[in-house]
């Protein structure tokens, strides 16, 4: 039997530019946080950086609770 695609799960990606806004931080606040090496993030290229928000808001709540 095949799989529904339309009805899997899927992670919501979002740019650095809505994690700030998300999370009310400021540019360099978001940076910081995204530039830690154990945050979860895919690099695209050198510039363009795309952040799985379930597992962004895992990290935050583990590392800052």
């Amino acid at each position: 039997m095949a799989t529904n695609i339309l009805s899997a799960k899927r992670t919501k990606y979002v740019s650095v530019k809505e994690f700030m806004e998300i999370f009310s931080l400021k540019k360099t606040q978001a940076y910081d946080l995204v530039n830690e090496p154990e945050f979860p993030k895919i690099r695209m290229g050198e510039k363009l950086i795309r952040i799985p928000l379930d597992d962004a808001i895992q990290y935050i709540e583990k590392r800052y609770n």
